[in-house]
């Protein structure tokens, strides 16, 4: 379905309706995967099959290193691999079955072995999953849109189609989830049926999006750089002072999304005395991230991609105090979960956008075009904060005497309050810092006009 290359010059061709909906209709199924590799398997690794809070955190870190350096390996395969069904599409197709049986194979963590047994089988199905398969989809389906339009305003609206679609498999893996598990039961049989059923939706999900995009744009630079040895390529990616940027800003996000995820549904099951209330808190928080991204094209054009994503980590941090104040009170819960899920927006809506701008910055500084790695070595930004995050949780909960039972010590507590207000608060400080150094958006027209006419 690849059609007939157009010119790299061509930036009046924009994509439709419906291939924008198959664009974003990838990331709600990789979501639904990534919801629950960052916000419930921890909780199912420790409250069902009952492993140690610091054993899976310690698992989680390690398998971070192997997923680092796996994005950069599959980086390399999809800059040498053309197929005729798309350089980076058609590994949309390849991915989608392995994508749901790894996932499944995650929850059939044997229940009555030893702890050494249980910790072998989660490393490995947890890396076959989330090392493997996930990478081997998320990083060519993430480098799928600057392949699909050339236009800047097309591509912010393909990528704002995308982070604006991809909440909702997370909303739905989030709010519904716990109910549907404690409904079949609550045990180990009942996670493992739901995550099958969410796997066989997200393996239609990608046959769609597979279907309905295509390849339009392959650039002479990109073919070079192709050629070129992985050093050459990765020193030319180091000099781009705006891919650290944002890798950093990535890993502090990362941060936020792994303790959040992970420790939300501690919070709600010892501070607010129900664990199916981290369904209606990332509800609180996702419905309104998810019209805020909808409406945030106009913004965006007044505004500037930097100025918005400041701006909303300044909102995130707000939402954090008002916690702090009050950190029981379900009303003001819920209203931090608001303020975030509306500072969360600008940095979806706009993060794949100004990676494509960083992706022109560095050709435009270096004459290299460095693509498919500038996406993996900033997924390992990604990953390696998750890990770092999962890592810590699980070590302060550890210290903490948190046990996984019913009723916990108040240390343990205590720590689970911590780490939700201070350690969201830390991260969304830490992408205001990296903002402020951030002056791509006020360069951006004149780097696109001298490189319009280099390659003209």
């Amino acid at each position: 379905m690849t059609k007939k290359q157009l010119s790299m010059n061509d930036t009046s061709f924009k994509t439709s309706l419906m291939e924008k909906i198959a664009y974003g209709m990838g990331d709600t199924a990789c979501n639904v995967v990534f919801a629950i590799t960052s916000s419930l398997i921890v909780y199912f690794y420790t409250n069902v099959i009952g492993m140690s809070a610091a054993l899976v955190g310690t698992i989680l870190l390690a398998s971070r290193v192997f997923d680092g350096i796996s994005d950069l390996l599959i980086a390399q395969i999809v800059d040498k691999v053309n197929s005729p069904k798309g350089k980076a599409r058609a590994w949309i197709l390849w991915m989608a079955a392995p994508y749901g049986i790894a996932s499944v194979l995650m929850f059939c963590v044997p229940p009555h072995s030893s702890t050494m047994v249980q910790a072998i089988y989660v490393f490995i199905t947890y890396n076959l999953c989330t090392t493997g398969v996930y990478t081997a989809l998320n990083l060519p389906y993430s480098n799928l849109a600057p392949m699909m339009t050339r236009n800047d305003d097309d591509l912010a609206k393909l990528n704002l189609f995308r982070m604006a679609m991809s909440p909702i498999g997370n909303l739905i893996v989030t709010a519904l989830t716990l109910p549907f598990i404690n409904m079949l039961g609550g045990g180990q049989k009942a996670w493992i049926t739901v995550c099958a059923i969410y796997s066989i939706v997200a393996f239609f999900m990608l046959l769609f999006c597979y279907k309905g995009c295509q390849e339009r744009f392959h650039t002479d630079a990109a073919k070079e750089a192709e050629a070129m040895p992985f050093a050459q390529r990765l020193k030319a990616t180091l000099k781009n002072k705006y891919f650290i940027v944002l890798t950093l800003t990535m890993i502090a996000v990362a941060l936020y999304q792994n303790v959040n995820g992970t420790v939300a549904t501690y919070y709600a099951q010892y501070m607010l005395g129900n664990v199916e209330v981290m369904g209606v808190m990332q509800s609180f928080e996702n419905i309104p991230k998810i019209i805020a991204i909808i409406c945030l094209a106009p913004f965006i054009k007044k505004f500037g991609k930097r100025n918005l994503v400041l701006f909303g980590a300044v909102l995130c941090v707000l939402g954090q105090v008002v916690v702090l104040f009050a950190p029981q009170n379900m009303t003001m819960v819920m209203a931090a979960a608001v303020m975030r899920g509306i500072g969360e927006a600008p940095f979806y809506g706009c993060i794949f956008t100004m990676l494509a701008d960083v992706i022109e910055y560095g050709h435009w500084k270096t004459g290299i075009r460095v693509q498919a790695l500038i996406f993996s070595a900033f997924t390992v930004g990604q990953k390696f904060g998750g890990g770092v995050a999962g890592w810590l949780v699980g070590q302060l909960m550890e210290v903490s005497g948190f046990t996984g039972l019913e009723m916990e010590i108040p240390s343990a507590i205590s720590m689970v309050k911590n780490l939700y207000i201070y350690g969201n608060m830390i991260a969304w400080a830490l992408v205001i810092i990296l903002m402020l150094v951030y002056h791509l958006d006020k360069e951006y027209d004149g780097i696109m006009k001298d490189l319009t006419g280099r390659t003209a």
